[in-house]
């Protein structure tokens, strides 16, 4: 049975030692690749004419991660070794992990919903491309830190953080009152391979040409 998460709030203000969030490692270079991926069914008729139908109703992200260099020199300055105990922990594409992509992890001031009176559960947000004529707006998963949220203005702390960042308040919002959240999140993934390789450069020292990884949905 594949590993799940089961925290959606991670309330640690460094995450470097959290177990389950992917590590930073000295040699790691920026993000080499990241990209929305979609799902779409095409049915093409006699006449060339195409139905084109999503199946999903927002994007997978996947991830690429370069290391220059890995260092193999236990206990102190072991990157390598740190980077195979994190992939075989998660038993390569089986199990899950947290990502913090330090280029998007942060929301502010995002609409969740509108309050009715009744409702008490709302889905966690944001807004990719606020500024663009046409952004898009998607869930996030997982909490990193207590996200601060107001419900008609007012600040609440009346709330739970729940699976793929639902969030449910103790008591309903009031029919009208806007529900708006600003705080960081972090991306729910998985390994996209069973093996991670590495090349020996020198003694002690390796590289890594590329780790793929990507988001889990629901």
């Amino acid at each position: 049975m594949a590993l799940q998460p089961s925290r959606w709030l991670l309330t640690a203000s460094d995450l470097s030692t959290d177990p389950d969030v992917f590590p930073v490692l000295p040699g790691q270079e920026f993000v080499a690749k990241k990209s929305p991926q979609w799902s779409t069914g095409i049915k093409r008729a006699a006449s060339g004419r195409e139905i084109r139908i999503p199946y999903w109703s927002f994007p997978l992200w996947s991830f690429q991660v370069k290391y220059e260099f890995l260092r193999q020199r236990p206990p102190s300055k072991d990157e390598l070794g740190q980077l195979w105990a994190f992939f075989n922990s998660r038993q390569g594409k089986a199990g899950f992990f947290y990502y913090l992509d330090p280029n998007d992890n942060q929301v502010s001031n995002q609409v969740v919903g509108v309050g009715d009176g009744l409702r008490i559960g709302f889905q966690l947000n944001r807004t990719v491309g606020a500024n663009s004529p046409s952004p898009f707006v998607e869930p996030v998963a997982v909490i990193w830190t207590q996200p601060t949220v107001t419900v008609g203005g007012a600040a609440t702390t009346a709330f739970t953080i729940g699976p793929y960042g639902a969030i449910q308040f103790s008591t309903a919002p009031a029919a009208g009152a806007q529900i708006v959240w600003s705080g960081q999140f972090l991306f729910l993934c998985r390994f996209d391979e069973d093996q991670l390789d590495a090349t020996q450069m020198f003694k002690d020292l390796w590289s890594q040409g590329g780790l793929n990884f990507v988001t889990i949905k629901p």
